[in-house]
């Protein structure tokens, strides 16, 4: 089962001037989606035996971050999620390996198609996607999709972040 945790980051100018994604930003519950729901909804076509195991693995790594911050280079992104050491990946959608600090190694990749930041990690059992936009209100909107062979269906779910003052 896919178990994923995404940070990215980049360092320099260049992409951030287009896309506006480059800040510090805060969560913001009240108009982010219900990952608990989403994370059922994908298990609920699974037997009864898996299903337990997959929602607890599922939701230990879907966990909101309270702070994600984002850097734009010309040719590389950094993320960085809460406390956590930042990565930073090309944005021509090389992979690079990357290893989770609980010793998890992940193909880490990112491209930016102008208004879309997209994030993808690879591992032996699933996928997991990160899509960075900025809405209509200047909110960071990040939606996530977690997909896997074993689950019924794709964990889809969207979390909204403001600037940090």
């Amino acid at each position: 089962m896919l178990i994923l945790v995404a940070f990215l980051t980049a360092a320099g100018s260049g992409a951030s001037d287009s896309s506006g994604l480059t800040g510090n930003y805060k969560f913001v519950p009240a108009q982010s989606g219900d990952v608990a729901q989403a994370i059922d909804k994908a298990v609920e076509g699974m037997n009864f035996i898996k299903r337990p195991i997959a929602r607890g693995r599922l939701s230990k790594t879907n966990t909101p971050y309270q702070h994600i911050r984002i850097e734009i280079g010309a040719s590389e992104v950094e993320i960085a999620y809460d406390t956590n050491k930042p990565i930073r990946v090309p944005l021509d959608g090389q992979s690079i390996k990357w290893t989770r600090d609980d010793g998890e190694v992940f193909d880490v990749s990112a491209t930016f198609d102008g208004s879309k930041l997209l994030q993808t990690y690879k591992a032996t059992d699933g996928t997991r996607v990160n899509s960075f936009s900025k809405d209509s209100t200047g909110s960071l909107r990040l939606e996530v999709e977690v997909s896997s062979p074993q689950l019924s269906q794709p964990v889809k779910y969207a979390l909204v972040y403001v600037l940090a003052s």
